[in-house]
């Protein structure tokens, strides 16, 4: 695999990590309201969805087939 690709995968790890750990806080808060959650929510969605898009391009961008090799299946 590419080093640029791995790093373009360790970005999108690394944006998925803090979108869990934002997550995490969102529960552990008693936020005042339903529109404060809602708005966090809303928030966090649009960044899986850039999250989701960047690793589309990455995978339409490089062969899979080490993903094949290593896990045996169809990647």
């Amino acid at each position: 695999m590419k080093e640029t690709t791995k790093a373009h995968i360790r970005k999108q790890s690394s944006l998925i990590e803090d979108i869990v750990g934002v997550l995490q806080v969102l529960a552990e808060t008693n936020l005042s309201g339903k529109e404060a959650i809602q708005q966090r929510l809303t928030q966090l969605g649009t960044r899986l969805d850039a999250v989701s898009d960047s690793l589309r391009e990455i995978e339409q961008s490089e062969s899979l087939e080490w993903l094949e090799d290593k896990a045996g299946v169809d990647a």
